[in-house]
């Protein structure tokens, strides 16, 4: 499984907000800023899968600009769309304040939506994912991915909570949420993940979305990955 990283941060930092290219056809994740390293660095028309795993705009806030690129190539195909509820209404509040009627239009044609539920199995390609609500703001999706040989989960934005503990207890490799200095209900704090990984000891944790705080707390006591990192699992 080959799963680049976009960014790396979360809003509050000179990072790039974390997402993901995964095998270079699935979008997790599409926040603002995002689109410059996406139009720059990547065929946006091979992507035929998007997750969007809640809707703060540190997620999906430069998603519109994605459709818009693909509007202008002529793109003819689908783009499977993996979001919470809600999705089409949300869109087309978006399109409607920033003026684009026909990428609305456009979207309407040629995006297939797919609302993510607590437990849902779909499969993308040759990966099985499997989504699980977990505790930031309602609403909100972490994942695992397998390719029947490499489980990787992405927690997403999460604080501690039981469906976190699912998505390690399946990984081999896990992206977890790690943005805060103290404890919290909406991220997971350095020390809360150090302990996770002293207890998960035979799972390799790579940690994400992190904020300028987080990165200064633990850039002595684990290692960090940076932004365009390619990990091939």
């Amino acid at each position: 499984m080959k799963i680049e990283l976009i960014g790396t941060g979360c809003t509050w930092t000179k990072k790039l907000a974390t997402s993901y290219i995964i095998d270079d056809h699935i979008m997790l994740d599409c926040p603002q800023g995002s689109f410059k390293t996406l139009f720059t660095k990547h065929k946006l028309d091979k992507i035929d899968t998007v997750i969007i795993s809640h809707y703060h705009s540190d997620h999906w806030a430069d998603f519109h600009l994605f459709v818009e690129a693909l509007k202008h190539k002529n793109f003819t195909n689908k783009v499977k769309v993996f979001a919470p509820v809600g999705f089409w209404e949300k869109f087309e509040c978006l399109a409607k304040a920033f003026y684009l009627p026909k990428t609305l239009i456009f979207a309407k044609e040629h995006i297939s939506f797919n609302q993510l539920k607590n437990g849902k199995v779909f499969k993308i390609g040759r990966l099985n994912f499997t989504s699980y609500e977990v505790k930031h703001i309602p609403d909100s999706f972490g994942f695992v991915a397998s390719d029947g040989e490499t489980t990787v989960g992405f927690s997403c934005d999460t604080s501690m909570c039981d469906n976190l503990i699912k998505i390690i207890k399946k990984s081999k490799v896990v992206f977890i949420d790690m943005a805060s200095t103290q404890p919290n209900d909406k991220h997971l704090c350095v020390n809360e993940v150090i302990n996770l990984k002293k207890e998960f000891d035979k799972v390799q944790f790579i940690p994400i979305h992190l904020s300028d705080f987080s990165t200064h707390v633990a850039k002595n006591k684990m290692k960090l990955p940076y932004s365009g990192q390619i990990f091939n699992i």
